[in-house]
């Protein structure tokens, strides 16, 4: 006797469709903080606050979609292993050494202090939120990897 082969339930593959909706969404987002002109809602000159709250949001986004994606075609039926809850707290940790970074004048922990000047978002900043979302796709990977 023979077993069917195990399907995914439907609830499963609207969960994955969710992810990619969410990870598609959070990407939108993250350009319209990035690049304001293309919609005509640059408000500030250079690059303002309110742009990287912005962008910050769709790293957020797109982070929480492939976490549900990975989430939902994953076996779930199968015990998680250490490097799963490893790659979850990569997750967590990328995204809040990303907002960190890119707030770093807003936190007070930048050489552009608010009251004194605006805040800037420059080479350090930058480079600390490509070093945290390098970390959250690291973390996904983990998350994501097959368990035999």
């Amino acid at each position: 006797m023979t077993t069917p082969p195990l399907a995914d339930p439907p609830e499963t593959s609207r969960l994955a469709r969710f992810g990619i909706a969410l990870i598609v969404a959070g990407f939108f987002i993250f350009v319209l903080g990035v690049f304001p002109d293309i919609v005509r809602l640059n408000l500030t000159p250079g690059f303002g606050i309110i742009q990287i709250f912005t962008f910050l949001f769709g790293i957020g986004l797109m982070t929480f979609g492939g976490y549900v994606y990975t989430y939902a075609t994953r076996l779930r039926s199968r015990a998680r292993r250490l490097r799963h809850e490893v790659g979850l707290r990569l997750i967590a940790t990328g995204y809040v050494l990303c907002c960190a970074a890119s707030l770093a004048d807003v936190l007070g922990i930048g050489s552009h202090n608010i009251p004194e000047s605006a805040p800037v978002f420059g080479l350090w900043q930058a480079g600390g939120a490509l070093f945290g979302v390098l970390i959250i796709v690291f973390g996904l990977f983990l998350y994501s990897m097959r368990v035999e």
